[in-house]
C-alpha cells in the first residue's frame, strides 16, 4: 500500500527519475516515475521506531541523494502475553466473600488502546462456578463473589480466563482486537465447617408400661457430614418430656429405659431431644453438634376403673350432676358429664337406675375410654311441669373387660314451663276511617291482645304486615297503638281503601292476628289538571279564534272540592281575549295584527289560563296558551331612506358603489322578503345584489364586473332608479346619484415648444428656455427629468454636458461647462416627464420631449494663418 510520496523538482523541467538505496531500501518500493513510495516488506514498530531511508532524484545528466527519516506508527499487531508461570491454586472453602483467590498479569507490546489489556472469564466448569468467582476487568484479580462448599457445590473448577487489548487499527482501516486466553484450575479445600447429621430419622420406639429397666428401646445414628474429615460421634439426650425415663448410650446411640413407666403418669407418649457432637472442635474451635427428636410410644396396661368428671368449665371428678329439660320436649339433655378411663382400648357400660329411669336413656350406652354422657328423653309426655318439676336418676359405669372396675353418679333433672297458648284479639276485624293527609303520627286505634301464658304479661309486641302497608301506617309495638306513618302517600285519590294485619306476638314468637280496614275521607288536595301541558292554537290577521280549555280535579265528584273555575291571568295581551268561566271557552275580543306584536315574537302570543276549585281553601291549576298569529301580506316594501348619493372611483371593475335598505313590516319571509333591481339610470355600468341584514334587506350596488368607469369622458355622473319588491310583486323605488371619483390614471405627455438660442461662451445663471407638459387627470404634481443632452459638432450629434434641466421644467446652461460655437453649433435636449401622483398605469410620458437650442456664434477668436506643405 502506498506509504509516502518523495518530492523534487528541476529547473530545467527535466523528467525525474526516483530510486531507493541503502540498508533499509529492501522494505521499501518506489514508482521512478512519480516518486510514490509503497511498502514491500512487513514493518514492526517494536523493533524500532524510526527507520533512516537514502534515497535519490536524478534527470539524464545529475543524480542528487537524499534521507528521509520514517517514523512508523503503532498497528495492534501483538496479543497480550500472560506472564504468570502457573495457574493452579487450592482455596480453603472457608475463604470470605471476596477474597482474593489469583491475580492475572497479561502484558501487550502495542501502544495506546492497542496495548491495554482487560481481563475476563469466558468459561468456567461446572457452570455454577459463574456464581462463585469474578475477576477484575482491569487488573486481573480472581475473587470470590460467593461462598465456596466443599460438600454442596464442587471441590473442583475449571475456568478460562481471557486477555483482551482494547482494539486498533492493523494494515486496514477496520478496527480490530487481539487476545490470548489461559486455563486456570482451582481446587477447593475442605473444612471442618458442617455439623454432623441424623441418619434414617424420624426415630420412633415403643415400650410397654412397668417394662424392666435397661430394656432397649431404639438406636439413633449420626455422621460426619465433611466429605473429607470423619471425626468420631458422642451421643447424649439433651431434653425428655419424662427426665430420668430413658437414657442413651454415649458411643453407639442405643435408648433403653432407666426407671419405671406409667403410662396414665407420663401419657402416651414421651419425647426425647437427642444431641450427637463430633469428637473434634469445628473450623471456628467450637463444637460440632446436631439433634433428633426420639418419639417413644408408651403401650397401656388395664389397671384403672371408669371415673365420672364435670367437664363444664374444667374436667374434675365428680358424683352429683344436674340438667334441665322443657316440658314435652324430644332430644339430648346435657348434664357436663364425661365418663372416662385412663387406660386406652377399654370399654365402659353405662346403664340407668332410680324410680323414672324409663323416662330416659342414656348416651353412650357403650363408651370409649373418653366420652361425653348425654340422656335422651324417650318419654316426652311424661315431662310436665305442671304435675312434675325435677326427677332424680342414678348413672353406673362399668369396665366391660374388668367388671370390678365399677363408679355411680346421681343426676337431677329440672323440668322447665313452655309457652304453649298464642296471644288473641277481641274482635276478627275493625273498620276504621281517617281523613287523607292525616299529619304523620295521627292515631288510628289503639288495640291489644291478651294471652293467658303467664311469662307473656307485658312482653307480648305488635306489628302490621304486610310489609307494604308500613309505607302508609305503623304500630307502636309495646302499646298496639295504630299511627299514620306517611301524611304524603296517604291519598284517597290515589287509594281509598287500605287492608291490614294487626299481628301480636308473645315472648315465644308465637302469634295472634286480627284484620284493619282503613278508609280514608276525602280532603280538598287536589288542584285543577288540565288535560294538555300545552295549548297551541294558530289564526290569520283579522281572524276569529274559538277553542276550548279542559280540565278535570281528582277530588271526590259533585262536591265543591272537583267544580271547577277559568280565567285568564292578567298579561300584555290578555285584554285581547276572553274566557267562559264555567266552560273554558276561549275567544279573542280584538283584531290581532302580526305587525303590532314584538318582532322577536314571530308572530306569538303567551297566555296562562287557570283553573281554581271551589273548595277550601281553593286549589288552582295553570296552562300556557301559545297563540301563533298567521302572517298575511298587508305591508309593502319601504326604503330607509328617500334618496341616496354615493361616490364610486373611475376605472375599478366590480367596486362597491354603496348600500340601499328596504324593510317590508310583515313578519314572515313568505311575505316580507325583497328582492332589488336597478330599472333606470344605469347604461349598464351597475348591478345590485340583494342580501338579508338585521333590519330588513340591503342591496349592494357595484360596477358592473366587465365595465371601467372612466372620468375623463362626459359621463361623470349617473342618477339610478332602484325598485325593491317583495314576493308577491308589492313594490317601491328610490333615487340613487352616483358620483364618479377621477383617478390619477393619466399619463402626462409634452407640448411641442419653440426652438431656443443662446449665445456661446454665455455665463447666464438664469434660464433660457422651459418644457412643457400637460395631465388629464385632475390632481397631478409633475416632475421633469433629463435624458439626454447631445450637441451638433461637425454635423455630427454627440453627447455633451452643456445644459442642465431643474425638475420644474426649466432649461439652463451648466455653469460647469462652456458652451462654444467653434466646437458644436446646436444641442438636441431629450426630457422625461413623471407624474408624483399616479396611481394607475405608468406615471411618465409616452414619449420623451425634446427641445432644439442653437448656438449663436460671438465674434471671440483672432485670425490664424492655414500653412500648408507648400515651398514658398
Amino acid at each position: 500500500s502506498p506509504a509516502f510520496t518523495i518530492e523534487a523538482s528541476d529547473q530545467d523541467g527535466d523528467t525525474l527519475a526516483y530510486a531507493l538505496v541503502g540498508p533499509n531500501a529492501a522494505f521499501f518500493q518506489v514508482n521512478p516515475n512519480s516518486g510514490v513510495v509503497t511498502v514491500k516488506s512487513p514493518l514492526d514498530r517494536e523493533n524500532g521506531v524510526t527507520m533512516l531511508l537514502d534515497v535519490t532524484v536524478s534527470d539524464a545528466a545529475n543524480l542528487t541523494p537524499g534521507r528521509l527519516t520514517i517514523i512508523l506508527n503503532d498497528a495492534n499487531d501483538n496479543s497480550p502475553i500472560f506472564r504468570n508461570t502457573a495457574f493452579d491454586v487450592s482455596v480453603p472453602e472457608n475463604t470470605a466473600v471476596g477474597g482474593s483467590v489469583f491475580t492475572f498479569l497479561a502484558e501487550d507490546e502495542d501502544e495506546g488502546d492497542a496495548g491495554v489489556v482487560r481481563y475476563s472469564i469466558t468459561e468456567i466448569i461446572p457452570a455454577q462456578g459463574s456464581e462463585v468467582f469474578e475477576i477484575g476487568a482491569i487488573n486481573g484479580e480472581l475473587k470470590l463473589k460467593g461462598q465456596l462448599n466443599y460438600n454442596l457445590l464442587s471441590s473442583f473448577y475449571r475456568l478460562r480466563v481471557n486477555a483482551s487489548d482494547l482494539g486498533g487499527s492493523c494494515g486496514s482501516g477496520n478496527k480490530v482486537f487481539k487476545s490470548s486466553s489461559v486455563f486456570a484450575f482451582i481446587t477447593v479445600v475442605d473444612m471442618p465447617d458442617l455439623d454432623p447429621v441424623f441418619i434414617s430419622a424420624p426415630y420412633i420406639g415403643s415400650v410397654e408400661e412397668n417394662s424392666a429397666v435397661d430394656t432397649s428401646v431404639v438406636r439413633v445414628t449420626a455422621i460426619d457430614q465433611d466429605k473429607g474429615i470423619n471425626d468420631n460421634i458422642i451421643y447424649s439426650i439433651a431434653d425428655s418430656t419424662a427426665d430420668g425415663l430413658f437414657k442413651i448410650s454415649e458411643n453407639d446411640g442405643i435408648i433403653s429405659i432407666s426407671s419405671a413407666i406409667d403410662r396414665e403418669v407420663i401419657g402416651d407418649t414421651v419425647t426425647l431431644t437427642v444431641k450427637a457432637t463430633e469428637s473434634e472442635p469445628n473450623v471456628n474451635g467450637q463444637p460440632a453438634t446436631t439433634t433428633t427428636t426420639v418419639q417413644v410410644n408408651i403401650g397401656d396396661v388395664n389397671d384403672n376403673p371408669p371415673q365420672f368428671y364435670n367437664c363444664e368449665e374444667s374436667c374434675v371428678t365428680a358424683t352429683q350432676f344436674t340438667g334441665e329439660v322443657f316440658e314435652h320436649s324430644l332430644g339430648a339433655i346435657s348434664i357436663g358429664m364425661t365418663v372416662k378411663d385412663p387406660d386406652k382400648s377399654v370399654r365402659t357400660e353405662l346403664r340407668l337406675e332410680g324410680v323414672d329411669k324409663d323416662v330416659f336413656s342414656v348416651e353412650p350406652s357403650l363408651a370409649a375410654s373418653d366420652s361425653i354422657v348425654q340422656l335422651l328423653v324417650r318419654q316426652p309426655a311424661n315431662l310436665d311441669f305442671e304435675e312434675k318439676q325435677q326427677m332424680v336418676l342414678q348413672v353406673i359405669a362399668i369396665d366391660k373387660d374388668k367388671t370390678t372396675f365399677q363408679s355411680t353418679a346421681t343426676v337431677t333433672i329440672n323440668i322447665k314451663d313452655t309457652n304453649d297458648n298464642s296471644p288473641t284479639f277481641a274482635q276478627d276485624t275493625y273498620r276504621i276511617k281517617v281523613a287523607e293527609h292525616s299529619p304523620v303520627g295521627t292515631e288510628v286505634v289503639t288495640l291489644t291482645a291478651e294471652d293467658p301464658d303467664t311469662m307473656d304479661v307485658g312482653n307480648i309486641t305488635y306489628s302490621l304486615l304486610p310489609e307494604s302497608i308500613l309505607e302508609y301506617f305503623d304500630v307502636d309495638p309495646g302499646t298496639g297503638r295504630v299511627y299514620v306513618k306517611n301524611n304524603i302517600t296517604l291519598d284517597r285519590e290515589l287509594r281509598s281503601l287500605y287492608s291490614a294485619t294487626l299481628q301480636a306476638r308473645d315472648s315465644d314468637g308465637k302469634p295472634g292476628t286480627t284484620v284493619l280496614e282503613i278508609t280514608l275521607t276525602d280532603i280538598n288536595d287536589q288542584p285543577p289538571i288540565i288535560n294538555r301541558d300545552l295549548y297551541r292554537e294558530f289564526v290569520k290577521e283579522d281572524g276569529k279564534l274559538e277553542f276550548k280549555i279542559e280540565a278535570t280535579d281528582g277530588d271526590e265528584p259533585s262536591t265543591v272540592n272537583s267544580q271547577i273555575v277559568f280565567s285568564i291571568e292578567e298579561s300584555l295581551h290578555s285584554g285581547s281575549f276572553s274566557i267562559d268561566a264555567n266552560t273554558g271557552m276561549l275567544k279573542n275580543n280584538a283584531e290581532l295584527d302580526r305587525e303590532a306584536l314584538d318582532l322577536k315574537d314571530n308572530g306569538r302570543i303567551n297566555l296562562t289560563v287557570i283553573a281554581t276549585d271551589k273548595g277550601t281553601p281553593s286549589l288552582s291549576g295553570s296552562v300556557s296558551v301559545v297563540i301563533i298569529v298567521e302572517d298575511v301580506n298587508d305591508n309593502i316594501p319601504a326604503f330607509k331612506s328617500e334618496s341616496y348619493s354615493f361616490s364610486v372611483r373611475e376605472g375599478e371593475k366590480g367596486a362597491s358603489v354603496g348600500f340601499v335598505h328596504a324593510q317590508d313590516l310583515d313578519q314572515t319571509a313568505e311575505f316580507n322578503r325583497i328582492s332589488f333591481s336597478i330599472i333606470d339610470g344605469s347604461f349598464g355600468s351597475f348591478i345590485v345584489r340583494t342580501s338579508p341584514d338585521k333590519e330588513g334587506y340591503i342591496g349592494n350596488i357595484t360596477v358592473d364586473p366587465d365595465i371601467e368607469l372612466d372620468y375623463e369622458t362626459d359621463r361623470k355622473k349617473f342618477m339610478l332608479r332602484v325598485e325593491a319588491a317583495d314576493l308577491e310583486q308589492e313594490k317601491a323605488t328610490v333615487t340613487v346619484e352616483v358620483n364618479v371619483l377621477d383617478v390619477n390614471d393619466e399619463r402626462p405627455e409634452f407640448k411641442s415648444g419653440p426652438a431656443f438660442s443662446v449665445n456661446e461662451n454665455t455665463t447666464l445663471s438664469e434660464p433660457f428656455g422651459r418644457f412643457v407638459a400637460e395631465d388629464k387627470d385632475t390632481n397631478h404634481s409633475l416632475v421633469y427629468e433629463l435624458e439626454s443632452v447631445k450637441c451638433r459638432c461637425s454635423g455630427k450629434l454627440t453627447p455633451c454636458e452643456w445644459f442642465t434641466i431643474d425638475p420644474s421644467g426649466d432649461v439652463r446652461v451648466n455653469p460647469a461647462q462652456t458652451v462654444d460655437y467653434e466646437e458644436c453649433d446646436q444641442a438636441v435636449i431629450a426630457a422625461q416627464v413623471v407624474d408624483l401622483y399616479t396611481e394607475k398605469g405608468e406615471n411618465n410620458s409616452v414619449i420623451p420631449g425634446q427641445m432644439v437650442v442653437n448656438i449663436v456664434d460671438v465674434n471671440d477668436n483672432a485670425p490664424q494663418f492655414i500653412y500648408s506643405d507648400s515651398v514658398f
